[in-house]
């Protein structure tokens, strides 16, 4: 991530995100899922106009209120005071337009920039409306009480979405600004992106990683919890993998750099959540919808409130009017529009504290919705930590036949550049004897396995397909676990047997996603049958297939989906990212998965527990009935106030605006719930 200024979530303006915050001492507008533009309105202007505004309402109307109480009761002072006082008779319309001035002015400069970018029917458009049109009838106190309401609401708004946003934008203040490298003997501080592959960089105890690579010296303790949720720090040593976003709690690292900033796995994530509002939920879309429908439906309402009785029942054209005005207050969408996208902003930064980045609030509906998950076996259902069964030579070249020195040398080297899972075992326990090879032309096959020259020679090294593809004659092992084996493009030489093991928690996972609404779980792995109806029997998997390629896997799921179902897809490798695109939701293991996985996902669990999505799931459940509860509650209040206004009687406009200000302020607190996530037992 480079260091030019970024467009702000929060605000219109470009500046970067240091910048930005709720306590600014300025104005700033921000767009809402109808595209109406909010106000926000520093915390200095907001106490300005509230005691201000305030202030000048409590003694217009009081001024008021003592005149017409004296012309009740003693009509002649009243006329006294009139005739040689008359400038007391105007101090409350003076009170009520200065206050009005203070508090209604931006309001009524933001309806006219809204009509004349073409969107007339927004809430500042009701709100000039109503009170210019409580200023005509003489109403001038509920004029001003509607603005200033109006505004406490606003100010209330803007500050819930900020604190909202901040739950999700938290991890951009941490972006790394100085990193320590290691040049020529001397330590210099250098930006991390000018920091290159290769570079050693220097972490002292407390402080944060801020580029991904492999320990060259020392060893600690390094707090993931930011990155992944995981609260249990872990222990790393020399040779061991680190991902920038931890901390390094009790010793100091020296890191090679393996990769640069911007390929970083906290440049991704940042990334990531700055993008996670570009794409919006379907309950957000039909906020979208109903807003424009809504309003110019509610001004029609409003306006035949006011004509239609007394051009054809006889009523009394002033309390009509009124009632239409009190109408257009009551109205007022803001409840709706706002509360709905701030709870899906309080469910992604929920997401985003366990370790779970949605990209977008439509991907945290689906987590909800989804009734099928299908899970991919390695790294996902298992620990994809393989353990050394068994090597068989049958005509490779080893001088001791019992070690298998030469065989687990070709293979080790074939293997050694690749991220699957088993690559990765194969050359942390036999690395070392192909540290002298010399390794050229690597080429991955997804499905199949890895070739590569090792000393001038062709080696072939992956699963019984690949074997099967080549032509050779080989002979499949009688072991259980996943077999690698190995040949040339001519003779086959042995196998070498690693097995998976089943993550600690994926039973519990599965048993509470089915809990959560999932009706069927699904395994697809391109391992054999025995060991896949092994790892399905003892996960809990209801349905499993093996033997199966990447375009297997994305017809099993087109099948499903086929039958009318929605499915979400989990995986962590590069073979993965087609079905993972393929799916109604794509879910990609973070901890241990491939770049192309994570990129292709809708969600990636920061870590390689299952548990994390179940929490997800539990966090998207709440949001969703958090946002429906909104929709109901105000729009059933709405309705109400309506109905009184249109056959019981005389509503007061303060009142009509004190229960909207007030439904939305309750929206919006109960929009800011998702953001409180319980932890699990």
């Amino acid at each position: 991530m480079s260091n030019k200024k970024n467009k702000c979530d929060v605000h219109t303006h470009s500046h970067s995100h240091d910048e930005c915050c709720c306590e600014h001492e300025h104005i700033h507008t921000q767009a809402c899922s109808c595209g109406h533009q909010h106000r926000h309105i520093s915390k200095n202007e907001f106490l300005f106009k509230l005691i201000v505004g305030g202030s000048l309402i409590a003694i217009g109307h009081g001024m008021e209120h003592w005149l017409e109480h004296l012309n009740a009761h003693d009509p002649t002072k009243y006329a006294d005071i009139v005739q040689n006082y008359e400038f007391l008779t105007i101090i409350p319309l003076i009170c009520f337009g200065v206050c009005y001035m203070i508090v209604g002015f931006d309001i009524v400069k933001q309806a006219v920039e809204s009509i004349m970018r073409g969107k007339v029917f927004d809430e500042n458009f009701l709100m000039t409306v109503a009170s210019i049109g409580a200023f005509a009838v003489k109403n001038y106190h509920e004029a001003c009480m509607v603005v200033l309401l109006y505004t406490i609401g606003e100010y209330f708004q803007g500050v819930a979405v900020a604190k909202s946003r901040r739950s999700i934008t938290s991890m951009l203040q941490k972006k790394p600004t100085i990193v320590n490298v290691e040049k020529d003997g001397k330590i210099v501080e250098l930006a991390p992106e000018k920091v290159n592959v290769g570079d050693i960089i220097i972490v002292y105890a407390g402080d944060k990683i801020s580029l991904d690579g492999e320990i060259v010296e020392g060893g600690s303790e390094v707090d993931m919890r930011e990155l992944t949720g995981e609260s249990i720090p872990v222990s790393k040593a020399v040779g061991d993998e680190v991902l920038s976003g931890g901390v390094s709690i009790s010793g100091m690292l020296k890191i090679k750099v393996t990769k640069p900033y911007k390929e970083s796995t906290i440049a991704k994530v940042l990334d990531m959540l700055q993008e996670q509002e570009s794409k919006k939920s379907s309950e957000e879309l039909f906020i979208t919808k109903f807003a424009r429908i809504y309003t110019p439906i509610v001004c029609l309402l409003a306006v035949c409130i006011a004509i239609i009785p007394p051009l054809f029942f006889e009523q009394e054209w002033k309390e009509w009017i009124y009632r239409g005005l009190t109408a257009l207050v009551v109205s007022c969408p803001c409840a709706i529009v706002i509360s709905v996208p701030l709870c899906f902003f309080g469910g992604l930064g929920a997401c985003s504290k366990e370790g779970v980045l949605v990209k977008g609030s439509n991907y945290l509906e689906l987590l909800e919705t989804c009734d099928v998950g299908v899970f991919d076996k390695t790294g996902t259902i298992t620990s994809g930590k393989f353990e050394y069964v068994s090597c068989e030579c049958k005509h490779c070249h080893c001088k001791d036949k019992k070690s298998h020195h030469e065989l687990l040398r070709i293979i080790a080297a074939c293997e050694k550049y690749s991220n699957h899972p088993v690559a990765k075992s194969i050359s942390l326990a036999f690395g070392a004897f192909c540290d002298d090879a010399l390794i050229t032309d690597v080429v991955e096959e997804p499905g199949y396995g890895i070739s590569a020259i090792v000393d001038g020679v062709r080696y072939y090294a992956g699963n019984e397909k690949m074997m099967q593809k080549l032509g050779v004659e080989f002979e499949e092992t009688k072991l259980i676990g996943t077999p690698i084996y190995c040949c040339t493009d001519t003779d086959f030489l042995g196998d070498i047997v690693f097995a998976d093991i089943i993550k600690q928690d994926s039973k519990q996972a599965l048993v509470k996603m089915k809990k959560l609404g999932v009706k069927q779980t699904v395994m697809l792995t391109g391992d054999k049958q025995n060991i896949a109806e092994d790892i399905a029997k003892k996960a809990g998997i209801d349905k499993f297939f093996s033997k199966l390629l990447p375009d297997n896997k994305i017809e099993k799921v087109r099948e499903i989906q086929q039958q009318g179902k929605k499915v979400f897809y989990i995986g962590d490798g590069m073979n993965d990212a087609p079905v993972l695109k393929t799916a109604d939701l794509g879910i990609a293991m973070g901890g241990a998965g491939s770049d192309v996985a994570i990129e292709a996902a809708d969600v990636v669990i920061m870590g390689d527990s299952l548990t994390k999505i179940s929490r997800a799931m539990e966090i998207a459940r709440k949001t969703l009935f958090l946002a429906k509860e909104n929709i109901v509650v105000a729009v059933g209040v709405k309705v109400i106030i309506l109905a009184l206004i249109i056959f019981v009687g005389e509503v007061p406009m303060w009142f009509a605006m004190f229960g909207d200000v007030g439904i939305c302020i309750l929206a919006i607190l109960n929009s800011l719930r998702a953001l409180v996530v319980k932890k699990t037992k």
